[in-house]
C-alpha cells in the first residue's frame, strides 16, 4: 500500500529530461486579435525548473533588441517535450507597469497567483523588466 502511494507521488511529480522552454514576451494585455512579438528565448537544460529554463532563454533572446519600453506586456512561457512533440504546460504572466513598479500575474491550470510588485527604472525595456519578474519566479 506504501509503496503504492509512492509510486504514484513519483509518477505525478515526474518531468522529462528531453524538455524544451519557449519563452514569448509580447506587447500588450491579451484583449486584442493579435499582439506584437517584442522576443522569443528557447532553452533546452536539463535538470532546472520551469523559471530557470525560462530565465536563461530569455539571457539570449531573438531579436537581440533594442526592445520597445510598454506599460502592458505579457509573457508566455511553453514548455514541449522533445521526443514527441507534446505539449507540457503552458504559462501567462500579465504584466502592468505603473508608478516604477511591475504588477505581473501568473496564470496557468492552477488559480491566478499575483506576485509582489517588481521594482523597474523608467526606461527600462519590456524584456529588461519581463527578466527582472522570471528571475523572481526562478
Amino acid at each position: 500500500m506504501r509503496a503504492s502511494l509512492l509510486m504514484r507521488s513519483v509518477q505525478s511529480t515526474y518531468m522529462p529530461n528531453d524538455i524544451q522552454t519557449d519563452v514569448y514576451v509580447y506587447l500588450g494585455d491579451c484583449s486584442g486579435d493579435s499582439l506584437p512579438l517584442v522576443c522569443e528565448g528557447v532553452s533546452l537544460v536539463v535538470n532546472a525548473t520551469t523559471w530557470q529554463r525560462a530565465r536563461l532563454a530569455l539571457q539570449h533572446p531573438t531579436p537581440r533588441g533594442p526592445f520597445p519600453v510598454g506599460a502592458i506586456f505579457t509573457i508566455f512561457v511553453h514548455e514541449t517535450s522533445t521526443s514527441n512533440s507534446r505539449i507540457l504546460s503552458t504559462l501567462r504572466v500579465d504584466v502592468l507597469c505603473k508608478s516604477g513598479f511591475a504588477h505581473a500575474s501568473v496564470l496557468s491550470t492552477q488559480p491566478r497567483r499575483d506576485l509582489e510588485p517588481v521594482p523597474f527604472v523608467v526606461g527600462d525595456d519590456v524584456v529588461t523588466i519581463a527578466r527582472k519578474i522570471v528571475d523572481i519566479l526562478a
